[in-house]
């Protein structure tokens, strides 16, 4: 196995068939930026709230892509850890999906013009105050203009191959074996941990809003016990070789999910520059 310390070199082989985060940004606001005049022709104020947080949930400032390789294998900067413990440093905080649901959740007719369905999923009246509602709602319509007859956003067989080789990887005898190598490191430190994946940065103690002393002592251990075993080297070489197994079949599926990102970040750029 390679010897890997950390991931800023690193892309997995899905990678190139997933969207960044900032063109998913993109696509986003694009949809966002079609629904509001759609939803204003119906008579809402629209939108109901911040625009940003109010079509932006499906990213996550600071990630690259969905596989995440700055948190997918926990924490792996030794300066990071030491500044910030398991918090993520100010700029790339993770949403919180409340931020972007509660606070913006449209109301009954809203939705229904806003998806074309009611809240409990049922389809919505085809009609609103005499005027047609398009197919799938101002979002659906919105989302046709971008993606055509697929999916917005990431292929269904990408997402699959992204998040499957991930739970192959934590399954297979080698990364069990540096596993059990971390442990007994994290032990040397005092700390009882039976893998990184028990996210010890998820204890209660360490969820506030800032790190304490104790989250970095434990975050710094975490780190150097990653590099002296290992762990990143070999999680990421059994990741990646569980991928490229699932890709090799699917090449004429995975050139159209590269077509789909090429396709999505061209409307929506035409969309945003108001050209489309």
């Amino acid at each position: 196995m390679p010897v890997i310390l950390d991931v800023k070199s690193l892309a997995l082989p899905i990678e190139p068939y997933l969207f960044t985060n900032r063109q998913m940004a993109d696509v986003l606001r694009a949809r966002q930026a079609l629904v509001v005049p759609c939803m204003r022709r119906f008579g809402f104020a629209w939108p109901a709230s911040d625009p940003e947080r109010n079509d932006s949930a499906g990213t996550v400032p600071g990630m690259r892509n969905a596989a995440n390789l700055d948190r997918r294998y926990g924490i792996t900067d030794p300066a990071l850890a030491a500044r910030h413990g398991y918090h993520f440093a100010p700029g790339s905080r993770q949403r919180d999906p409340q931020d972007s649901t509660s606070a913006s959740r449209p109301n009954t007719d809203a939705l229904a013009v806003l998806t074309g369905r009611t809240g409990d999923g049922t389809p919505a009246p085809a009609r609103y105050h005499g005027r047609a509602v398009p197919e799938g709602g101002c979002q659906g319509q919105a989302s046709t203009r971008l993606a055509g007859d697929r999916p917005l956003g990431n292929d269904q067989l990408a997402n699959e191959i992204n998040v499957v080789s991930y739970q192959k990887s934590q399954a297979d005898p080698r990364v069990r074996s540096v596993f059990r190598a971390w442990s007994a490191c994290m032990r040397k430190h005092g700390y009882s941990y039976a893998a990184p994946t028990d996210a010890p940065g998820k204890d209660p103690r360490f969820t506030g809003p800032a790190p304490t002393r104790q989250e970095i002592a434990l975050a710094e251990a975490d780190v150097a016990c990653k590099r002296q075993t290992n762990v990143i080297g070999v999680w990421f070489t059994v990741d990646a070789a569980h991928q490229r197994q699932m890709m090799a079949s699917k090449g004429p599926e995975l050139a159209r999910a590269k077509d789909a990102i090429r396709t999505q970040s061209a409307n929506a750029d035409r969309v945003l520059n108001g050209s489309g």
